[in-house]
């Protein structure tokens, strides 16, 4: 899995200087006038499952190109001291995100949960981010900030869904982390490296990516890389996860089918890879200044997933399926797995 994403790094890396801008890519008019709204749903429902990383919920606003904004005084001064902001032929947008992640032991039956299994946590964010990209390259910068223990409202929200659906009725969550602070700072870069139209609207497109998380929540390096097959492919990076630095993504051009005059419909199937060196994990290390339920955490984490896509004029509907590998050293089996469904519109 490592091996796949440092690959697919590397080659990124090696050639981003020389990084083939898609085919045709022509005016983007339409593209800077697009903001996009982006929901965001993943459980292990899907998968037959109920635990581990058992649910993800985030809300994401990624505004218009801010170039032509119009701003003056501290709003333009802000804008102008981000990095990337004086690309050539580049677009800058500011994304907000709502999110909140659950996670919970194998057994969730148990009072007192398995002391060598995952711990009960919560995670209840927000997240501001700055986007800066053109047709070939895309950088995310991006804060979160929230709370993770009881008033992440974790507990509240698995029990009101399980009561509602006639699940299992969880009761360990008396042992679930303690309340605190958490703060990460990511960075990600995305490369289109690759987007070729084979046959007339028929194409297919690659994008690796290369990223790093810095805080008290999760601390990690990144890499890997998405590939797509199919009719009209967006002209944006690929499908994305809940995860950090994730807030949706707007047309870089205007032969995206959600602004495009001649054409509004895609679908697609892909395939993504992407492998994490990690530091630290606040879901698995516990709290970091209280004592709290720990586990020994893998180092390596890889995930493979594959999905399917459909555009229909502003609308973009995508389902992945996801395999991550073991989190933790007494986790049973080889991986977890879960579904993800989002659901945006550009206006």
């Amino acid at each position: 899995m490592m091996g796949i994403a440092c690959s697919l790094a590397g080659l990124a890396l090696a050639t981003g200087l020389l990084a083939q801008t898609p085919d045709a890519v022509g005016s983007t008019a339409r593209a800077r006038s697009a903001p996009v709204f982006t929901a965001y749903f993943e459980n292990d429902t899907f998968t037959g499952t109920d635990e581990h990383y058992t649910n993800g919920l985030k809300f994401s606003w990624l505004s218009a190109d801010l170039v032509d904004w119009g701003q003056v005084g501290w709003r333009k001064t802000l804008i102008e001291f981000l990095p990337f902001v004086n690309r050539t032929a580049g677009q800058k947008n500011l994304g907000l995100a709502l999110g909140q992640n659950i996670y919970t032991p194998r057994d969730i039956r148990r009072i007192n949960p398995d002391p060598v299994d995952r711990p009960y946590a919560g995670w209840l964010y927000l997240e501001l981010a700055f986007v800066s990209k053109t047709p070939a390259i895309s950088d995310t910068i991006a804060i979160q900030a929230g709370l993770i223990g009881p008033h992440s409202l974790a507990e509240d929200s698995q029990r009101i869904v399980h009561q509602w659906s006639g699940a299992i009725r969880p009761r360990g969550w008396d042992y679930q982390l303690r309340d605190e602070l958490g703060v990460n700072l990511v960075y990600e870069r995305r490369w289109r490296l690759y987007a070729r139209a084979l046959v007339e609207t028929l194409g297919i497109d690659l994008v690796p990516h290369a990223g790093l998380s810095l805080g008290n929540v999760q601390a990690y390096a990144n890499a890997g890389g998405t590939v797509r097959f199919g009719l009209n492919l967006p002209s944006d990076f690929g499908v994305q996860l809940a995860r950090p630095g994730s807030v949706g993504g707007t047309p870089a051009d205007d032969l995206d089918p959600r602004v495009a005059l001649d054409r509004n419909f895609s679908v697609f199937a892909f395939g993504a890879a992407d492998g994490r060196a990690v530091a630290r994990d606040i879901f698995l290390d516990g709290n970091t200044f209280r004592s709290s339920r720990s586990v020994d955490k893998e180092p390596f984490v890889g995930d493979l997933s594959a999905g399917l896509g459909l555009i229909a004029g502003r609308w973009q509907l995508t389902y992945t399926q996801v395999w991550r590998t073991r989190e933790f050293k007494a986790q049973r089996g080889y991986y977890n797995n879960f579904g993800s469904v989002s659901l945006s519109r550009a206006y």
